[in-house]
This record gives C-alpha cells, sequence and structure tokens, in this order.
C-alpha cells in the first residue's frame, strides 16, 4: 500500500510539471480542471463560482497554459454566513467574485514536491498566500483529500474558502493588537502613505509593543517630541523595504532573504543585514519571531528589537569596539582614519582584530613602527580597505574585489562561511553612515606576494575540464544541489577570471545557469543544464585554443602540422 501511494504522488507529481507538454490533442475531450470540477459532487458550490468567472472558462476550455486550483469543499461553504454565496453571484458584485475565485488558482502547475518547499504562493490576484504543506495548511484552511491531476493543471481540495485580504500593512498592523506604539510612530512619523500604498509590494519588518519597551524609558518617550520628528522619521523608514522579501521560498519571486547577492535596502537608504544563526534568524541584530504574514501590499515579519539606521561612521564603529585598539592606532598612524570618518566616499573595511597584529611579520611592525616607517604600514593597512559597500554574509560565491590601491582581493563564500582571501569573517556587514566593517582573525597578506597570474586559454580550458569533472562526480552521486551549486561557484570565478577568453553570448549562457533562482525541486535539471553550458564552455575554448595553434603552425612552416 506505501509501494502504491508513493508510486501514486510520484504520478501526480510528473504529471503536474509535463501537464504543458501532454496536452490532449482535441482540448473539447480534455480532462481539463473544469470538466473534473463538473464531475465531483462535493465542489457543487466551487462549480457555481467557477461558471461566472472569467479565469473559470479558462480552467475548463483551454489547455495551453497550467493551473494550480484550490478548491474549497462543500462543507467549507457552509460555513460561511447566510447569503454569502448568493451576494457573491450577484451581477452587481462580478468585480468580488473574480477577486475571491481568483485568490483560489494560481498560474503555473505545482505538484506536492513544490508546494511542500514553498512559504508563499502568489495567485492570479498578485497576492499572496502562507502556506505549510507539511502541516496541511493554507492561509486559515487545511489541504483535505486528495491531489487530483488534470490535463491542465492540478486541484487540491481544501476545508475553508480563502478571503483575499484587502489589509494594506498599516491595517494589517493596527488589526493586530501587538503593534501599537509602532503604528503610533508610523503616525507620527507621517510615513502611513508608505505603507499603504497600493501601487507596489514591500515588507516590513514589525517590533512588537515589547521590543519597543526594551529601549530606554527616555529614548521612547523622546521619539514622538517634535524636535525629533526626523529621527523618529528615519527609523520607521529603517523598518520597510521595497519589494517582497519572504523568509522561506515564494513562488512568484525570486527575492528571499539570506539568497546569494541578495540584500534589502530600506525606505530610509541603509541595507538591512540578515543573518541565519542556526536555527533562528535577524534582520540588523533584531531576531525574527514570525515571517511571512500576507498583506495586500506586501508582507510583514514580526522582529523583537526596534532596528536603529546607523548614525556612525566606520572610525566610530571601530574605536568603540576594544579588540579594535590595536587597529585604531595603527588607521591614526597612516592617516586612514580620515577616510573612514568621513561622509565623502563609501567604503568597506576587513578590520583585523588585535589578536592578528601579534602574528609575525606583523608583529614586528608594529612594535618597530619608527624605524619601519608609516609607508609600509599604509600598504598592509590599505589592503583592508575597499571603495563602495560590499556585502559579505550573503555575497556571490565569488567576488574579486579592488581595495584602494588597486590590488586584487577575492571575497568568497561555501557552506554558508564568508571569506576574503581565505581568511574566515567573524563578523560580517556592521554598517556606518559611509560604509560597512567586516571582522577578521589574521592580517591578508600582501597581493603582492601573491600576484595575479599571467593566465591563457589554456588556463581557462583546465579550469572548465576541472569544473564538468567536480559537478559530474557529485551529479553521479546523486547529490544533484551539490553539483548544481558547484556549478554556480565555479561559473562566477569563471566570469571573474576567464571570460575574455569566451565569447559574449557563451558568458551570457553561464550568467543565466549560475544565477540562483531558488528552485525547489528538479534539482538534477538544474545541475545537468549547468553541465550542458559548461560543455559548450569548453568546446569553445578548445576551438579558440586550436585557432591560436594552427595561426602559429602557419607562420612556422618548418614545423610539422600530424594530427592537425
Amino acid at each position: 500500500m506505501k509501494l502504491f501511494k508513493r508510486f501514486s504522488l510520484t504520478l501526480i507529481a510528473s504529471l503536474s510539471i509535463f501537464a504543458p507538454l501532454l496536452q490532449a490533442a482535441n482540448p473539447a475531450e480534455a480532462k481539463t480542471i473544469g470538466r473534473t470540477v463538473r464531475e465531483m459532487p462535493e465542489l457543487s458550490s466551487f462549480l457555481q463560482l467557477l461558471e461566472k468567472t472569467g479565469i473559470g472558462s479558462i480552467l475548463s476550455e483551454s489547455t495551453s497554459a497550467s493551473y494550480t486550483v484550490f478548491a474549497p469543499i462543500d462543507a467549507a461553504f457552509k460555513k460561511l454566513p447566510k447569503g454569502t454565496v448568493e451576494t457573491l453571484l450577484d451581477p452587481r458584485n462580478d468585480d468580488r467574485l473574480e477577486e475571491v475565485f481568483g485568490f483560489h488558482v494560481k498560474e503555473t502547475s505545482e505538484a506536492p514536491i513544490f508546494i511542500e518547499k514553498y512559504s508563499l504562493l502568489r495567485m492570479t490576484t498578485r497576492q499572496f498566500l502562507s502556506v505549510n504543506y507539511k502541516d496541511k495548511k493554507i492561509g486559515d484552511a487545511r489541504f483535505t483529500g486528495s491531489v487530483i491531476p488534470c490535463s491542465n493543471g492540478v486541484i487540491y481540495l481544501i476545508d475553508k474558502v480563502l478571503t483575499p485580504t484587502t489589509d494594506d500593512l498599516f491595517q494589517r498592523l493596527q488589526k493586530d493588537g501587538r503593534f501599537t506604539i509602532f503604528t503610533k510612530a508610523i503616525t507620527a512619523s507621517r510615513q502611513g502613505k508608505l505603507f499603504q500604498n497600493m501601487h507596489s509590494l514591500y515588507t516590513t519588518f514589525a517590533p512588537t509593543d515589547e521590543a519597543f519597551k526594551k529601549l530606554p524609558a527616555n529614548t521612547l518617550e523622546s521619539l514622538f517630541l517634535p524636535e525629533n520628528d526626523e529621527r523618529l522619521e528615519d527609523i520607521i523608514k529603517h523598518h520597510i523595504t521595497e519589494q517582497v522579501y519572504a523568509y522561506g521560498k515564494s513562488s512568484g519571486n525570486r527575492r528571499s532573504l539570506g539568497v546569494s547577492d541578495v540584500t534589502p535596502f530600506s525606505a530610509f537608504g541603509q541595507q538591512l543585514n540578515f543573518k541565519l544563526h542556526g536555527k533562528h534568524a535577524t534582520i540588523d541584530g533584531a531576531k525574527i519571531t514570525e515571517t511571512d504574514i500576507p498583506c495586500a501590499n506586501g508582507i510583514i515579519h514580526v522582529i523583537d528589537n526596534v532596528i536603529l539606521p546607523s548614525e556612525n561612521s566606520l572610525l566610530e564603529l571601530i574605536k568603540g569596539e576594544k579588540r579594535f585598539s590595536t587597529l585604531t592606532r595603527l588607521l591614526s598612524e597612516t592617516g586612514l582614519d580620515l577616510p573612514l570618518a568621513s561622509s565623502r566616499n563609501t567604503l568597506t573595511i576587513f578590520a583585523p582584530v588585535n589578536e592578528a597584529w601579534e602574528k609575525e611579520p606583523y608583529k614586528s611592525l608594529v612594535k618597530n613602527l619608527e624605524n619601519s616607517g608609516g609607508e609600509a604600514l599604509y600598504g598592509v593597512l590599505a589592503r583592508h580597505v575597499i571603495v563602495g559597500k560590499h556585502v559579505s554574509e550573503n555575497p556571490k560565491p565569488y567576488n574579486k574585489l579592488r581595495t584602494i590601491h588597486g590590488a586584487p582581493i577575492y571575497l568568497t563564500q561555501g557552506e554558508g562561511k564568508s571569506k576574503i582571501s581565505g581568511i574566515r569573517i567573524i563578523n560580517s556587514d556592521t554598517e556606518a553612515f559611509n560604509g560597512l566593517v567586516n571582522a577578521i582573525g589574521s592580517v591578508i597578506k600582501d597581493p603582492m606576494e601573491l600576484p595575479e597570474k599571467d593566465i591563457s586559454t589554456v588556463d581557462a580550458i583546465l579550469f572548465v575540464q576541472n569544473s564538468l569533472k567536480e559537478g559530474s562526480e557529485l551529479y553521479n552521486k546523486g547529490e544533484y544541489e551539490a553539483s548544481w551549486r558547484n556549478y554556480i561557484v565555479r561559473g562566477n570565478e569563471f566570469l571573474t577570471k576567464y571570460s575574455k577568453f569566451a565569447s559574449s553570448s557563451q558568458s551570457n549562457k553561464v550568467r543565466a545557469v549560475i544565477f540562483d533562482d531558488q528552485p525547489v525541486a528538479q534539482l538534477a535539471k538544474e545541475a545537468w543544464a549547468s553541465r550542458n553550458v559548461f560543455r559548450d564552455l569548453l568546446r569553445e575554448l578548445e576551438q579558440r585554443e586550436d585557432r591560436i595553434v594552427d595561426s602559429y603552425l602557419m607562420q612556422v612552416p618548418n614545423k610539422s602540422r600530424f594530427g592537425r
């Protein structure tokens, strides 16, 4: 029985995934979602709505696209207030009927193996719906019965009628009861329109009343004084960011917190730094206690502290920590403290802690500073300062950065750990108004000691060959996600080091397959697609090398050309 059940689920998944490819020759004879609903007595009430809506007609007649439908059973409609269905079916309420029905339909067919990975679904109404398939929850309803594959999608049965929310972020916060101080502050800062804007989507990090009460009493009271209007406005703006940044996977949305190279910026203009600590996560140091609450114009994450935009400079941040006391002194000795205090330039500094300077040869350099002179020290410190903001917590897997004196250093990430030139970053992305501070445990070695190699096409070929070998070994072990992610890392490194040897079209193909679009299943397919692009890249590079060799041999006619 268990084997049959597993086979059935696999078959459903396969049918759902390939539904667009397995269309009936004659749509009039296809077992569409609409015709399937008509054959199910327990969906008679849902059928009434389907037959009166435009999208219902598409679900019945079209096989050119696929859909996922969450269909409330008749018992779900009986839970509604008396007369609700009749009101929806009234021709005067056609727009509301389309909205309610559309909130039960998702464009594209989603098999259970996909649905169970999502925390949010984007419906045809463009609103988000929370889902937890493992706990059988969707919105305030529960999944019930079997999953039903159709020729143009799939049907899930649910025990309640889903009601699309009309509450914007501000209204949702007001009705919750946990955010009275936050909503008062939004109103006092005159930012209500930002939270109520229905022309865009937003993510709000909402501090509870308990979070505000953690602030010193005089600080909380002072925020509402007229002379602090600008400060209050800055704080409120720092709790909201444009676009939806889901905590979990979100269908129809490629931005999730913690995804490589995805960093939200608040409406205030500073970035919001997301970090994962085991089983819990933080945003700008505040713990996220509840996630992915849908609203009409975005989502809400609940946090346990108020997050304050930074008012300190890079130099002030470094001076404020004892572990950087040696660095503070050395910055002063070289004059680098001035740009780190200025608001004219945005910088990222990889800051060695005191213990790092106790290692040779830096210990002797610091000890004999008067004899060695500031020039040598400047050369060391300049390796640690980068122009611009470069996020270290969730960066691309491989990044080539340039120091303020032009030398290359490499920011990499693997297995959730970020490194700069091979050195583990202890604490990442502490934000100042003029940049970011990253604490590191060692001094970065002089890039002049390890110069960039004069690379050739052969180097590029060897790199791609090794990438294919590594990816194939992981794939053959059944480690499909590891294989795909290895291609992402190697692809980023290839574009950084060897892109000059590839055509622009081939480089674009590499960029396409190394983009993390957060797939929730079919990772073997993702790995295989990446492998094919790397294989084509190798062929192009080998042909390029052959042309170079042939050109050389044409100029040296006495050289043997056997086998060419």
